[in-house]
């Protein structure tokens, strides 16, 4: 896949970047050296390596920013309207 790739060729442009070996950034990250290889030439990865990688790379939020918060139903919006206070006693 072509996002693969791109994924992997952006990972290792930032660890180069940072300075990094491919052992040390795999130290940090807690993966194996072949994990982050594997990343890096846009072979398939688990989800929690990625997220370990990019936390190893300094984006841990990165993951968590892919898609945009859920926004509440109309029915829920009503639902939590009608539990605001209406006075004080």
């Amino acid at each position: 896949m072509k996002e693969l790739e791109e994924l992997g060729s952006r990972v290792r442009r930032q660890r180069v970047a940072q300075g990094l070996k491919q052992q040390d950034l795999a130290a940090r990250a807690a993966v194996s050296k072949h994990v982050l290889s594997a990343l890096e030439n846009g072979r398939s990865v688990t989800v929690e390596s990625l997220a370990r990688v990019l936390r190893g790379l300094g984006f841990g939020e990165a993951l968590v920013n892919l898609l945009p918060a859920p926004v509440p139903s109309p029915i829920e919006l009503q639902k939590l309207a009608g539990k605001e206070r209406q006075r004080v006693r």
